[in-house]
């Protein structure tokens, strides 16, 4: 399947970064060696990813909830007034712990956005704090129950996003309790680089060998501290320019949960959330395709799923993150 693209880039290349990253004390030569092209076309063309923003980042990818501090998370959705979009999505993205924020296609909210925090009260004081500095009052607060997936992976050759690892445990360790340094973890998030060695510089600075810190990370993944290791892209940038967010409305959300893993490997988040009384929708999952219809079609066969009383899709119309 093929798709408009902002530049050239090499498929198999980043099918390859996304999908067989070989956790390694080299990974690039070793991911090099694989595609039979040299470590030099390798760095050139992932450090120009990177640079253009097709790339967001690579390297290990964490669980936020194996971190004290950011360890509760929410969906928010608001309604905001269009000619106030980008005004109060200005302020929403200034806040800590604000990841996504999306401008969605919805007759009741349009602004959708999620925030953590380190407990449920803190997270709620700064929900209501943030959108009352935003003047913003009619809004709905979605606690995140449990997380059965999350792994944003994008097939350029399906055109659809497409991934099987799951979340088996409710409960994922905090780092704290394996004794293991955060700073360490955030830091290679952050500042992984392509490199010949890139475990390197990590190792020196803090005190370890190059092979504990990948043995340790192997580790980790196996924990769900450490979600994986490979490269995260920009899906918009890579051709998928839709994106719906899914909401079910069932009251088996467990049950239904467990048949959406099995069947539909295009979703990349898989999240039951706690619902107030005026709202019933527990469970969300959200699938990125090049073409609306690809979503289309897997919230009509979800909708034939016994239990499901109703699938509502909300496209993204907007990153606001963006703006």
């Amino acid at each position: 399947m093929s798709q408009k693209r902002e530049f050239n880039f090499d498929v198999d290349l980043l099918m390859a970064a996304q999908y067989n990253m070989p956790l390694t004390e080299e990974p690039f030569v070793a991911l090099s060696e694989k595609l039979g092209v040299s470590f030099d076309y390798v760095k050139n063309e992932l450090e120009r990813y990177l640079k253009r923003g097709l790339i967001i980042r690579i390297g290990p990818q964490l669980n936020y909830k194996a971190f004290r501090g950011e360890s509760v998370a929410a969906l928010v959705g608001a309604r905001v007034e269009e000619s106030r979009i980008f005004e109060v999505a200005r302020m929403i993205n200034k806040e800590k712990g604000v990841k996504h924020n999306f401008l969605r296609e919805d007759e009741n909210y349009n602004v959708w956005y999620t925030i953590k925090a380190r407990d449920r009260e803190v997270l709620f004081e700064k929900i209501k704090a943030l959108m009352e500095k935003c003047r913003v009052e009619d809004y709905v607060v979605l606690p995140s129950k449990r997380v059965y997936k999350m792994d944003v992976k994008y097939d350029l050759y399906k055109g659809v996003s497409w991934s099987y690892r799951v979340e088996k445990n409710e409960r994922v360790p905090l780092v704290e309790e394996l004794g293991i340094s955060p700073e360490l973890l955030k830091d290679m998030e952050k500042n992984f680089s392509v490199e010949e060695k890139p475990f390197r510089k990590f190792a020196e600075k803090y005190g370890m060998k190059a092979g504990e810190i990948v043995d340790l990370l192997k580790e980790l993944i196996e924990k769900r501290v450490v979600r994986d290791f490979y490269a995260v892209l920009n899906g918009e940038r890579a051709g998928f320019k839709e994106n719906g967010m899914n909401l079910i409305r069932t009251e088996n959300p467990e049950r239904i949960a467990g048949i959406l893993l099995e069947k539909f490997p295009q979703i990349t988040h898989l999240v039951e959330r706690e619902c107030p009384e005026n709202w019933n929708y527990p469970l969300y999952f959200m699938v990125h395709a090049f073409e609306r219809e690809t979503i289309e079609k897997i919230a009509e066969e979800v909708r034939e799923i016994e239990g499901v009383e109703e699938v509502k899709v909300l496209y993204s119309k907007m990153n606001l993150r963006n703006v």
